[in-house]
């Protein structure tokens, strides 16, 4: 079971949060519980800054930011459920709020309960039906869950609903849901004409750069999404980050070369230190069956990074078996095999490589 804590994401949130929570307050005592609540949160102090926060939220009812905080203390003490009920009173106290959406969703993939988010969504639905937001994040957990023929209409209404005096990136949100839910439907052009329309509102959007790109591949229209991602990828704020998506997007549609393109790009940059990026390279060099030395250096390498992760370790495995050393490869696969717990997801796919290693090794 994945464990609850407070990520990086989560900290900024709570920068965010000092900031408000100071510059908001009027009266002397609602700023200092909502403080107090801040700094607790700060020195991981989880269930102090939840008492704060508590007191905070009495105080003034109509103020959805010591929800936020109890929400975050109560994510830091392991309470999923409880993170989830204060971030729900939060969205009811400022449905407006686009960041609150999003924090409950983040939250929800962090802890891998997008089945939560839904429920959450849906009953908040009940006490919002005007309200477009919680249709887009509801459309967004059915799609997430492959339950497309739900999200379609939640996320063809949002769109179609979306209030242009609210902020950009909700609007954008609803819109790039709505173009994935048409192309996991096989509704191409669909899909590629509403994502051309929000990339109107913002060509420098990453993930409606990647969605559109993806679209045009699956299309088999490889030309133009080699003009949209390789335009993504100049607009973008980081190099790295969108040259690693951008692969993703390429091997996920099945043009490994092109992957292979944008890793290496990847490698260029600050890429090199993330084992992530030399194990991806090096994977998609061995289904090539190409480069084989660089992709055993890669790989390698990756795995002196992360001794433990069995992912890298089968890549290892298979790059040497590849190469004709299938002795060498068993023993790195018999390591990976006694690193992965017997109920893990990798086990059987891990006895399956041994087995095919053992049974060219013993020809």
């Amino acid at each position: 079971m994945k464990s609850s804590r407070i990520t990086a994401s989560s900290i900024s949130c709570c920068a965010l949060l000092g900031v408000f929570v100071i510059e908001n307050h009027c009266g002397l005592d609602a700023v200092d519980h909502a403080q107090l609540a801040f700094h607790f949160l700060e020195q991981k102090l989880y269930s102090r800054a939840l008492l704060e926060a508590r007191r905070a939220a009495r105080q003034d009812r109509d103020d959805s930011t010591p929800h936020v905080i109890a929400a975050l203390a109560q994510l830091g003490l392991g309470h999923l459920n409880d993170t989830v009920t204060s971030l729900r009173t939060a969205i009811l106290t400022d449905p407006e709020a686009p960041s609150l959406y999003a924090t409950l969703r983040d939250i929800c993939i962090q802890e891998g309960r997008i089945d939560l988010a839904r429920d959450t969504f849906r009953s908040l639905l009940d006490d919002l039906p005007g309200n477009w937001q919680v249709r887009a994040s509801l459309g967004w957990a059915h799609l997430r869950l492959d339950e497309n023929e739900e999200a379609l209409p939640l996320l063809e209404a949002a769109v179609a609903e979306a209030d242009s005096s609210v902020e950009r990136e909700p609007r954008l949100f609803a819109r790039t849901q709505l173009g994935r839910t048409y192309m996991d439907l096989e509704r191409f052009d669909e899909a590629a004409r509403i994502l051309k329309q929000a990339l109107e509102f913002d060509e420098d959007s990453l993930l409606l750069g990647l969605a559109l790109g993806e679209c045009y591949l699956l299309q088999g229209h490889a030309s133009s999404a080699d003009e949209v991602l390789s335009g993504a990828l100049s607009r973008a704020d980081n190099a790295v980050a969108a040259a690693v998506r951008i692969a993703r997007t390429y091997y996920d549609a099945g043009s490994r070369k092109q992957a292979i393109v944008y890793y290496e790009r990847a490698l260029e940059g600050e890429g090199s230190a993330l084992p992530l990026v030399l194990n991806n390279l090096a994977w998609a060099y061995a289904e090539e069956g190409i480069e084989l030395d660089r992709a055993e250096n890669l790989s390698r390498e990756a795995v002196k990074s992360d001794a433990d992760n069995v992912v890298y370790l089968d890549t290892y495995a298979e790059v040497l078996y590849l190469q004709g050393r299938h002795r060498r490869a068993m023993a790195i696969m018999a390591l990976a095999i006694e690193l992965e717990p017997e109920e893990g997801d990798q086990y059987d796919y891990l006895l399956q490589q041994m087995q095919k290693f053992r049974g060219v090794a013993d020809l």
